[in-house]
């Protein structure tokens, strides 16, 4: 039984019935897409439309592209744009610390500046010559405004030019394309009028933190209060830098104690906080006082970001070796920096002889760089210091020198070592508890960095010279460097002698007269 392939076939009539019915409800849908045309004077704007769209729409995706531009301001690596927005805002963004938004002026752009790196040698020649400081806010303002300015030229030609390309390209038209860049001038230059019209210098006093910056408002500070005082700070470096050479011929002249040739000599700081006149005086002191080792007991950094690591490069300068334990404001970022400098060593649990002295140390067990982080630090250090004191006591023979930062609880590292070394409080102390260990807590050789300039009071600059004998590797003698703080250009001496008996130590001071310029 075969399947038959013939079509069917349909009479005239259903042919004729069909066609009907698809006449029938074309007449019905006809209306429904059928639109009546759109009257000559509407259809005159269409192209106008379009173009002013294609101006503003190729605009955008231009300066989104390419309208970046790349400066220094400072030592610092800059990005600038200028952006369409609603907000009429100037940002400032530090990755990864926060950004600092201004509300500037009232148009429909806004100003981002971010920070890309930090300029090696830009910082180097701050380090290198410390009064360059002087001129360093000045300098700042000038190149942020150079930065702008070439940020808001490349932004209007970027501009220009994306709206000339996109109008050219879909509408296919010369005239329309000039047209297009005609709009985008009229809408740039616009905006920029605006802005300049509208711009409030008084905004910059009442920026808006977010990130690090609201978590720790002290990284900014009072930007006013630390411009008035700026000048001020830079004038007095030169002259605390030259009198560390003026403190020396007056040690040596002192009649209490004469350091033997052999004794061996350690410079106690801590605390830098980021102030590059430290490295100078740290160096200065350093080949005076012809120092066998530098011990740093913390707080290198102030927030230990990675923009901070360029700041530690001075310690392969220094041409001694360079005894390093974390602080509670660096980082682990800031740790890895100190460790690839040439001459550093840092104390983590493992006992390290340097220059004849055995020196045994722990990092501080926080990482607080603000307020808000603090959270149980008390617990945190207590619990770091009964650590410290365990490992030491495990020890044998005892380290000659504990670094610890923090102090707080110094108590539990008596009977440890015979000296322990110490910073965070910003102030110098000294103390010999009951089994004899002496605990010397180093004032700020930073003078609490740039955040002193916030303060009324002045900072000294403090550090110490330890001579320690070259046989027992006892402390025999010190002497305590200050210099003086903002807007004073003292430096004075103190020697202190420490008696030999065990269990204990009396020191006798005997101060020089403070020398000023």
């Amino acid at each position: 039984m075969g399947v038959s392939t013939e079509e069917p076939t349909h009479s005239p009539l259903e042919r004729r019935s069909w066609t009907r019915r698809a006449r029938d409800l074309r007449s019905r849908l006809e209306p429904h897409w059928r639109q009546p045309p759109l009257p000559p004077r509407l259809r005159r704007f269409i192209p106008i439309l379009a173009t002013i769209f294609l101006a503003f729409g190729g605009a955008w995706v231009a300066l989104a592209l390419a309208g970046t531009s790349q400066g220094l301001v400072g030592p610092l690596v800059v990005d600038a744009s200028v952006q369409p927005s609603l907000a009429g805002e100037s940002v400032v963004r530090v990755d990864p610390i926060g950004t600092l938004v201004v509300d500037s002026h009232r148009a429909p752009i806004s100003v981002h500046v971010s920070v890309r790196a930090v300029h090696e040698q830009g910082i180097q020649d701050i380090v290198d010559d410390p009064m360059s400081l002087v001129e360093l806010d000045d300098r700042l303002v000038a190149d942020l405004q150079r930065v702008i300015i070439d940020a808001g030229i490349r932004a209007a030609v970027v501009g220009v030019i994306g709206a000339a390309l996109a109008a050219g390209l879909v509408l296919r038209s010369v005239r329309r394309a000039l047209l297009a860049a005609a709009i985008a001038v009229a809408g740039i230059g616009g905006s920029y009028g605006l802005a300049a019209l509208t711009f409030n210098a008084e905004a910059v006093r009442t920026p808006t933190y977010t990130g690090l910056f609201e978590a720790a408002p002290q990284l900014v500070g009072n930007a006013e209060e630390i411009a008035a005082n700026f000048d001020v700070y830079a004038e007095q470096l030169a002259g605390i830098v030259t009198n560390v050479g003026a403190l020396y011929d007056a040690t040596v002249s002192l009649p209490t104690f004469t350091p033997a040739d052999e004794a061996i000599r350690v410079l106690h700081v801590a605390d830098l906080h980021l102030n590059p006149a430290a490295w100078g005086i740290i160096d200065s002191v350093a080949q005076q006082y012809d120092v066998d080792v530098i011990v740093d007991a913390g707080d290198i950094a102030d927030h230990g970001t990675p923009l901070e690591n360029n700041y530690v490069r001075p310690i392969g300068t220094l041409g001694r070796p360079y005894v390093f334990v974390k602080g509670n404001h660096d980082s682990v970022a800031t740790v890895a920096a100190i460790e690839a400098q040439p001459n550093s060593i840092v104390l983590d649990y493992e006992p390290v002889e340097v220059a004849g002295i055995r020196f045994f140390g722990a990092p501080d067990p926080r990482f607080t760089p603000d307020q808000t982080t603090r959270g149980t630090a008390g617990e945190d250090i207590l619990r770091g210091t009964q650590e410290l004191a365990e490992a030491a006591r495990e020890l044998d023979p005892m380290p000659d020198i504990l670094v610890y930062h923090d102090p707080s609880h110094a108590q539990l590292l008596d009977g440890t070592a015979p000296l322990v070394l110490a910073g965070h409080g910003h102030r110098r102390d000294t103390y010999v508890m009951d089994e004899g260990t002496r605990v010397m807590m180093q004032g700020s050789t930073g003078g609490a960095g740039l955040r002193a300039l916030q303060g009324e009071e002045p900072t000294p600059v403090m550090l110490s010279v330890l001579y320690l004998d070259p046989e027992t590797k006892r402390l025999i003698a010190w002497d305590d460097i200050t210099l003086g703080g903002l807007g004073l250009t003292t430096a004075q001496i103190e020697r202190h002698q420490a008696a030999h008996e065990e269990g204990g130590a009396a020191e006798t001071p005997a101060p020089t007269p403070g020398l000023e310029n």
